[in-house]
């Protein structure tokens, strides 16, 4: 039969290369020598001998795949489904034992120089074809990260659900309350998911007591990856980790420094070969059984670890006998055999072959290494394996004895290891690269509730406003904008605020935004809905003018953008004009007596009326002392508020005494509020006067006109006070005396 390359052997030993900062361990076919005979090519297999940390691809190539990201937040009221303060990181990684190519290519060479023309059975090169390098055959990949936060001894604690003890308990690990990562049902016990009662203290390490549930503990600690790993020796291996604050802060500043808190530990299977040899193992079941239950010490589950260890024991002690024979014709027997037996799982493997057979149950189901890691270790190996002894002396009392010649093939462990170093270095040689490695997070900018707190503002007691209403709109990822509304009245008073609520988008998740709209911005429509004005007639002293019913306040068609929390719907905003109380700047004495105020708006450029028509108040002797109100809804939110007005007085005459009036100038004014009416004199400048004859007197000068009454023209004195009461035109005559018939006409 042709002779193949069977696999790698520890039997000639190792060969770690390192170059480049790359460490490479190398092993020999254990056919090496059968190869060459054959003048086929000798093959030897390569392994990483350190982890590292793994590198990007394409065109970030030789970027660090290795990212920190510190995150903090209140979880203020503008903050969506906060629950309270929170602070902690998320760290994600990846190690690899690849190695580059040119690296690789180099450490060949050095390993054809060294051993090119060596007599070395499994080392040697003899032959002239160039060696053939292969990754070895790995059959499982164990991963573990080291844990930061600190970790209890001994065994977990249980945690009763309840006061009642009868209730079932919970292994409950330093981190997250209740059922999060770290905690898991006691083996053989109910889980009904009640959560335990917090504590302070166990065991000299603090646990998180009470709090929302949602939150982090200073301490937290939770990496995935742990387990299972890929057989492929140049694999990467991906881990992520959630964070409390500690670590977190500690991780950071130590990725920032020249060391790494964290220690990646890869733990391979590899099969290998022996040569052919002659193991002997020769012993008792009982003194076996009886070593393994004395160390036991209350130990539920035994650790393969602790079981070789227990076993090398018994080796020592003489309790189990060992022999293992290489065939004495290779170079080096002895060497060989001693290589195979204290480098090698060879002798073990087969001692638990048996042992499995007779006083340990059958492997228990794996524990996942990522919560055994956060029990502390205590009762849990990362490496698997957990057996419980069952061996019964009154049914089985055998003896211990295996003997075989062949050549084996194992399972044989290869750990390496390696703490996350190189960021340090990396940041140094680009300082400005330091934010693709490490990111800070504000969790209260995201994701963030935009919020409108809308309050009606109105004079409700006057029943000029019927109610005020509001609309808020926020664009979809569409961008058509969602419209909602609220209205207020006067029953809901000055406290009837209405809160409008949407989650604030990002810009860039929609699409086709409304004009100048920015992801603060919420569109806002208000209205002001009036009521109808009273007559004038019923009351006299209030004057109501209104343009339009409906009065809005922002543009249409989409209103005004507004980045406010607070937002007033203010009826005065109506382009209003309220001028109130107006009270007279005079005194009336008597119900003769009568002033009228005349009001207009006016532009307030030119100062010309706007052309809605002007409102007109009496004042009487029994009335002057009761105010007036003005008021004025434009629906022009640029309305200004300015007017005019001018005051018409009126003196009513008597039989014996004439009526007079006068009118005064317009009075520019503005603003609203209370307003002095000034009353003007009949002589001030710019006033108008005239007669006002009463009507009584009129009708009778028109009864009297038909048959004029003839006084003789002798003169006739008059009473000196009647004479000086009367006008010139009136007391004289057509010679300078005054006359019986005008003055019967003054009388009149």
């Amino acid at each position: 039969m042709p002779v193949r390359a069977m696999g790698p052997t520890y039997a000639g030993g190792t060969q770690p290369i390192v170059n480049g900062g790359y460490s490479t361990l190398y092993l020999p076919d254990v056919n090496n020598a059968e190869l060459q005979q054959a003048r086929e090519a000798p093959v030897f297999y390569y392994i990483p001998n350190v982890v590292r940390m793994a590198r990007k691809d394409g065109p970030d190539a030789g970027d660090y795949l290795f990212n920190c990201v510190r995150f903090a937040g209140t979880g203020g009221g503008g903050v969506i489904g906060t629950g309270g303060d929170v602070a902690g990181g998320v760290l994600t990684f990846s190690v690899t034992g690849a190695i580059p190519e040119e690296v690789r290519r180099q450490a060949e060479r050095e390993i054809t120089n060294r051993y090119q023309g060596s007599d070395d059975h499994f080392w040697g090169i003899r032959t002239q074809q160039a060696p053939m390098f292969r990754p070895a055959i790995i059959t499982s990949n164990t991963t573990t990260v080291s844990n930061v936060a600190p970790t209890r001894r001994g065994l977990p604690a249980l945690l009763p659900t309840s006061r009642d003890d009868a209730l079932p308990l919970r292994v409950s690990y330093y981190g997250m309350p209740g059922r999060r990562a770290g905690s898991r049902p006691i083996p053989g016990t109910r889980d009904n998911g009640d959560q335990p009662i917090p504590v302070t203290d166990l065991g000299g390490a603090p646990v998180l007591a009470g709090g929302s549930g949602s939150n982090l503990d200073p301490w937290y600690w939770e990496m995935h990856g742990n387990g299972s790993g890929s057989i492929d020796p140049t694999g990467t291996h991906a881990f992520s980790g959630l964070l409390g604050a500690y670590p977190t802060a500690i991780c950071w500043e130590a990725f920032h420094g020249t060391a790494s808190p964290l220690i990646v530990i890869q733990n391979h299977k590899l099969k290998v070969w022996s040569p052919v040899v002659t193991l002997s193992i020769k012993g008792n079941w009982d003194k076996v059984f009886e070593h393994f239950s004395a160390a036991a010490s209350g130990r539920y589950l035994w650790a393969s670890v602790d079981i070789q260890a227990e076993f090398n024991n018994m080796r020592i002690n003489g309790d189990i006998e060992v022999e293992l024979k290489v065939d004495t014709t290779l170079p080096g027997a002895d060497e060989i055999a001693r290589r195979l037996d204290e480098k090698s799982n060879l002798v073990y493997e087969k001692f638990m072959e048996q042992a499995k057979k007779i006083i340990f149950d059958p492997p228990q189901p794996q524990v996942e290494p990522a919560e055994a890691s956060s029990s502390g270790g205590s009762i849990f190996s990362p490496w698997g394996a957990g057996l419980a002894l069952k061996y019964r002396r009154d049914s089985t009392r055998l003896a211990l004895s295996y003997n075989e010649t062949q050549q084996f093939a194992y399972l044989q462990d290869h750990t390496i290891s390696s703490s996350l170093a190189g960021m340090y270095d990396e940041i140094r040689r680009d300082p400005a690269g330091e934010r693709k490695y490490f990111l800070t997070v504000y969790l209260d900018d995201w994701p963030r509730r935009l919020a409108r707190v809308c309050r009606p503002v109105a004079a409700w007691d006057d029943g000029t406003v019927e109610f005020l209403s509001v609309q808020c709109g926020y664009p979809s990822t569409t961008g058509a904008i969602n419209w909602e509304g609220h209205s207020f009245s006067g029953a809901a008073g000055e406290d009837g605020s209405w809160k409008y609520q949407t989650a604030q988008k990002v810009e860039s998740d929609v699409n086709n935004p409304p004009e100048g709209w920015a992801p603060d911005l919420t569109f806002v429509k208000r209205k002001v809905h009036l009521a109808e004005p009273p007559s004038e007639a019923s009351n006299p002293y209030r004057r109501v003018q209104i343009e339009r019913n409906v009065i809005d306040l922002d543009p249409e068609p989409n209103g005004r953008l507004l980045n406010d929390t607070t937002i007033e719907v203010r009826a005065d905003s109506a382009g209003r004009l309220a001028v109130g109380p107006i009270e007279l700047g005079a005194v009336l004495t008597d119900n003769t007596q009568v002033v009228e105020v005349l009001f207009e708006p006016v532009d307030p450029d030119t100062g010309q009326p706007t052309g809605m028509p002007g409102v007109r108040f009496r004042w009487q002797d029994d009335d002057y002392d009761t105010d007036r109100t003005w008021t004025v809804f434009t629906g022009d939110p640029e309305f200004r508020p300015f007017y005019r007005y001018k005051v018409m007085v009126t003196i009513r005459g008597t039989l014996f005494e004439p009526g007079r009036a006068w009118e005064g100038p317009w009075v520019q004014a503005n603003g609203n509020g209370p307003l002095v009416v000034d009353v003007p004199p009949p002589d001030a400048r710019g006033v108008v006067t005239r007669y006002v004859p009463d009507e009584r007197v009129q009708r009778l000068r028109e009864a009297a006109a038909p048959a004029p009454m003839m006084l003789p023209e002798a003169p006739r004195s008059l009473p000196a006070e009647a004479e000086r009461s009367l006008p010139a035109e009136a007391a004289a005559g057509p010679h300078g005396r005054s006359t019986g018939r005008r003055y019967l006409d003054y009388q009149l």
